[in-house]
């Protein structure tokens, strides 16, 4: 376990991609312990649809691999020419280090230790706004304790959804039942130093609002 406070793991807790090391197995107690303290986040009615896939098979991971980056290509396609200098969050400070990470886990997805996938029963074709929002707030939560779970003990991951542009190829490649969805795909691995530092966001004063919403 690092030495960090709450906090501190709150504001550290980052997506790691190039910072991930291949070479380090994950052993699976690890992951064990990980999952088990993300099944304490809360989820609508404690119906605990929740399931949550580990893969360390490498010819797996390597299946899984191509299917994420057929669905990355996908999506890039579908931009046009939103892209570069083009795309939406091109405003954002440290934008270009962000594409250069996304290529690199692209490139390197078949090498991580450990690939988690979050499911929950049910689909959200369909909902209406309240029960979409019950549906994904009964899995995200879990899953980003997850990822804190993970920090606190040395290790990272990134949040990628990328892959359900293909969901259907990941759910046949895993057993996946038709009523269930893919939340995201979590690569797994220790990562190389542990000095993490919170990221770039807009002042709180920006984006807090007080007894109803202010443009100004």
């Amino acid at each position: 376990m690092l030495n960090l406070t709450p906090d501190q793991v709150l504001s550290t807790t980052r997506s790691v991609r190039k910072r991930l090391d291949f070479s380090r197995p994950v052993p699976r107690e690890i992951i064990t312990e990980c999952v088990e303290l993300a099944l304490q986040a809360p989820n609508g009615s404690n119906l605990n649809r929740w399931s949550f896939i580990a893969v360390d098979d490498r010819k797996t991971i390597a299946r899984m691999a191509g299917i994420y980056d057929a669905a990355l290509e996908d999506y890039v396609r579908s931009l046009g020419s939103a892209v570069g200098d083009n795309y939406v969050g091109a405003a954002v400070p440290g934008f270009e280090r962000v594409g250069d990470s996304v290529q690199y886990l692209r490139d390197h997805m078949a090498e991580v230790p450990a690939l988690v996938v979050p499911v929950i029963r049910g689909r959200p074709e369909g909902l209406d706004v309240f029960a979409q929002a019950s549906f994904w707030g009964s899995i995200l939560q879990a899953a980003w304790s997850f990822m804190l779970a993970l920090r606190a003990r040395g290790l990272g991951s990134a949040w990628t959804t990328g892959h359900l542009n293909r969901e259907a190829e990941m759910a046949a490649l895993l057993g996946i039942p038709e009523d269930h969805t893919q939340a995201g795909l979590f690569p797994v691995a220790y990562t190389l130093g542990a000095d993490f530092r919170p990221a770039w966001r807009r002042p709180v004063e920006q984006v807090l609002h007080w007894n109803g919403f202010h443009t100004d």
